[in-house]
C-alpha cells in the first residue's frame, strides 16, 4: 500500500506540469478505485481547491493588429512624424514660418488675390480689359524687385535684426493696404494700383526674407535640405489649391472690394511672425554702418556679375527673360469674356475660382 501511494504521488507530479484537468480527474479516478481518502489529513475537496489556486489558465495575447488597420495608421502619422523631425532639429518658429509664408501669404493670398483683383477691376472700378492688364502688370512690380529685397535683407540689418524688421514692416504694408482698398469707397484706378502694390509688396518682401532663412538652414544642416524644400513646396501648392477655391466663393458672398479684406489676415500672421521667430541679433562690433553697407551691396553686386558672366547662367537667365517679357498674355480677355452672359457662357463666380484650381 505505502508502494502505491508513492507511486500515485510520482504520478501526480508529473501529470500536475500537464494541467489541472489531468490532476483532477487522476486523483478522483484514484480515490473512487481504492475507496477512501489516500491523503487522511486533506479532503478531496481541499485538494481541488488548492490546485485550482495553484493551476491558473494562461493569459491569452491579445490578437496581433491587422496589417491594413497598422498601415492606415501608419501613414496618417507619418507627416506628423515628419514635421515633429523638422521641429526638434531646426526652429519651431522656421517651421511656422514657412506655413505662414509660403502656404498662407504666397500660396493663399497671391493666387486668391488673382482671382479677387479681376473682379474688382471689372465690377468695381469697371475698367475695360486692356485697362484691367495693364493695372495688373502695375500691381506685379513689387514681385519683379524681389532681388533688391533680398538683398537689402542681407547687407542692411534694422536694429541689429536681418529678418524680423522685414517681416514686421511687410505685414503692416499688406494689413494697411488691404483694410484701405476694402474699405474705401469710390477709389480712384491709381489708388487702387498703389494698395495693390502694396499688397504684393508684403508677400514679396515675406517670402525673400524667408527664402533666405530657408537658404542659410539648408547650408548648415545638409541632410534637411531636401526636407525643407518639400515642405515649402507643398504649403505653397496646398495654399494656392484653397486660394483658388476660395476666391470665387467669397466674391459671391461679400462681393469683389469686400473680398479684399480677407487678405489683411495673411498680413497680420506675417506681422505676428516677425514679432516671435527665432533670430540672434547682430552684436554691435558686427552691425553695419553706412560705410559697411555700400561695401557689402557693392561685394554682393560684384559676385552677381562674376556669376552672370559664365555662359552657363546668362544665356538661360537670357532665354527665360525674353520668353516671358515678348510673351502675349490674353487672360484679361477671357476672364472678360467667360464672364459675361451676353457674350460668352456666363460663369458664375464660385465656377471660375475652380477653373483657376483645376487648370
Amino acid at each position: 500500500m505505502q508502494l502505491e501511494i508513492v507511486y500515485f504521488e510520482i504520478v501526480m507530479l508529473v501529470l500536475e506540469d500537464l494541467g489541472f484537468v489531468f490532476y483532477y480527474q487522476d486523483l478522483w479516478r484514484y480515490q473512487t478505485l481504492h475507496g477512501g481518502n489516500v491523503f487522511p489529513s486533506l479532503s478531496f475537496q481541499k485538494i481541488a481547491m488548492e490546485a485550482e489556486q495553484l493551476v491558473k489558465p494562461p493569459n491569452s495575447p491579445s490578437p496581433p493588429p491587422k496589417p491594413h488597420e497598422s498601415n492606415i495608421l501608419s501613414l496618417l502619422t507619418r507627416p506628423l512624424q515628419w514635421m515633429r523631425h523638422l521641429s526638434s532639429d531646426l526652429s519651431p518658429s522656421l517651421v511656422a514660418a514657412i506655413f505662414v509664408v509660403y502656404g498662407l501669404s504666397h500660396g493663399f493670398a497671391s493666387h486668391y488675390l488673382r482671382v479677387v483683383s479681376d473682379y474688382y477691376w471689372k465690377d468695381v472700378q469697371k475698367a475695360r480689359p486692356a485697362s484691367a492688364q495693364f493695372y495688373s502688370g502695375l500691381s506685379y512690380v513689387p514681385w519683379i524687385m524681389r532681388p533688391i529685397w533680398g538683398l537689402l535683407t542681407d547687407v542692411l540689418p534694422v536694429m541689429g535684426y536681418r529678418r524680423r524688421p522685414y517681416l514686421v514692416g511687410a505685414g503692416v504694408i499688406g494689413a494697411v493696404s488691404s483694410a484701405v482698398l476694402a474699405g474705401a469707397w469710390k477709389l480712384p484706378a491709381a489708388g487702387a494700383v498703389v494698395c495693390m502694390m502694396g499688397i504684393a509688396a508684403g508677400m514679396a518682401i515675406a517670402n525673400v526674407t524667408i527664402d533666405a532663412c530657408v537658404a542659410k538652414n539648408s547650408i548648415e544642416e545638409r541632410e534637411l535640405a531636401a526636407d525643407l524644400q518639400s515642405l515649402c513646396q507643398f504649403c505653397l501648392s496646398v495654399g494656392a489649391l484653397l486660394g483658388y477655391s476660395a476666391s470665387g466663393f467669397l466674391v459671391h458672398r461679400l462681393g469683389a472690394q469686400v473680398a479684399l479684406g480677407v487678405l489683411a489676415i495673411p498680413a497680420a500672421l506675417i506681422l505676428v511672425l516677425g514679432l516671435v521667430i527665432h533670430e540672434l541679433r547682430v552684436t554691435t562690433a558686427t552691425q553695419c554702418s553706412e560705410k559697411k553697407v555700400f561695401d557689402k551691396a557693392g561685394r554682393a553686386m560684384q559676385s552677381l556679375y562674376t556669376t552672370i558672366k559664365y555662359p552657363q547662367v546668362w544665356k538661360p537667365s537670357l532665354f527665360m527673360f525674353l520668353s516671358l517679357a515678348l510673351s502675349f498674355s490674353t487672360q484679361e480677355g477671357y476672364f472678360y469674356w467667360y464672364t459675361n452672359p451676353q457674350a460668352g457662357p456666363g460663369f458664375s463666380q464660385e465656377f471660375v475660382g475652380m477653373i483657376y484650381a483645376i487648370g
